[in-house]
């Protein structure tokens, strides 16, 4: 086993830059955002690269115009270099599961087992924004399992997930605040910093969002964009029929499928695989977490990831009716959910051992 703590982060990195070379062959066959992000066939002539200092998507094409029009640097390279980027987070997420897993074997596979699993590779190895906000999304992670609530460095990747998604990022904080709340022992001062901390994030963010989208309509605005997004994934060969289905369908569907033998052809195979495995650790975790509640209701590393994943959903469930949208939209949730599947099972390991070893005298 120690030989293979030591080589299996280089295995790491071989097996995801694979993944950079099937996401280009993807891509020139399937087309994607990717190919905008990387300017293809538009003229950049007129354009400067201060055109795109400003958050959202041009956070990517801020990245990439040096690098085509100035590098002339080819498609391919796109990839190679965006899958390199990813794979520090990459790397941060396997090196804080393994602190969670502690020198528990059982449970350091259980984290080489996630992190292995194929969609999160693939879409942080496309040119795009699962490859950048990976990282500021798994130092956040990191940062929660050594328990460092209120570092700086908590603080810069909220801020880092805002400039490339300002509504992640507001979600992010509160559910993380509504955690704290709930599981970490706060004085009423720092209670009123926290929330108004909240506070002066959530303005950040309005302001974020307004400059990227014209929210003037208000919450009506919303939904017309929602029911936008569902009409045109209705035109689609992903398309899931998810404003059909109850909340609770919606929100299965959303991180659990598609599931074996709902769709043909390779991409679904191996993405149907990945969930069913996925689905059978949650239904574990599942049993282990109300067997376990009592310990574990306490534990910021279990009520956040909770929180922060049924909230992602609900932002995504009414308006991504589509299957391959769904998939890359949950890249966001997997640092938190792998993080709450080895947490759980660690509770579970731990209590089973004192469970055998008695009480003490």
């Amino acid at each position: 086993m120690k030989i293979l703590h030591r080589i299996f982060p280089f295995l790491l990195l071989v097996y995801h830059l694979v993944f950079a070379w099937i996401g280009f062959r993807y891509i020139l066959t399937n087309g994607g955002d990717a190919q905008r992000y990387w300017f293809l066939k538009q003229d950049l002539s007129n354009s400067a690269w201060t055109d795109f200092l400003k958050p959202g998507t041009d956070v990517i094409k801020f990245l990439t115009f040096p690098l085509v029009k100035f590098f002339h640097l080819p498609f391919w390279s796109g990839f190679l270099i965006f899958s390199l980027i990813s794979f520090a987070g990459v790397l941060i997420l396997y090196r804080t599961l393994m602190r969670i897993a502690g020198s528990n074997v059982k449970l350091q596979v259980l984290a080489m087992v996630l992190m292995l699993l194929p969609n999160l590779h693939f879409w942080t190895s496309l040119i795009g924004k699962e490859a950048l906000i990976l990282i500021p999304l798994t130092v956040f992670c990191a940062e929660l399992s050594g328990k460092r609530y209120f570092s700086i460095l908590l603080l810069m990747s909220v801020l880092a997930v805002a400039v490339i998604r300002p509504h992640v990022a507001f979600v992010l904080a509160l559910t993380y605040v509504l955690g704290l709340l709930l599981t970490y022992p706060l004085s009423l001062k720092r209670k009123a910093m926290v929330l108004g901390g909240l506070a002066v994030l959530t303005g950040l963010f309005t302001w974020l969002l307004n400059s990227l989208q014209d929210f003037s309509g208000g919450f009506q605005r919303v939904l017309q964009k929602y029911e936008a997004h569902i009409r045109h994934f209705k035109t689609t060969d992903g398309y899931v029929p998810l404003d059909a289905y109850p909340l609770p369908a919606k929100l299965f569907t959303f991180y659990f499928r598609p599931q074996p033998l709902e769709r043909s052809g390779l991409f679904y195979h191996v993405v149907s695989t990945e969930n069913l495995l996925l689905l059978l650790i949650a239904g574990f975790t599942l049993w282990y977490g109300l067997r376990y509640f009592a310990e574990l209701r306490s534990r910021l590393l279990f009520v956040f990831p909770l929180l922060f994943m049924t909230a992602l959903g609900l932002m995504y469930v009414y308006a991504y009716a589509n299957y391959g949208i769904i998939m890359r939209t949950r890249v966001m949730a997997m640092p938190f959910f792998a993080a709450l599947l080895v947490e759980v099972f660690g509770v579970a390991v731990n209590e089973a051992g004192a469970s055998k070893r008695g009480p003490r005298q």
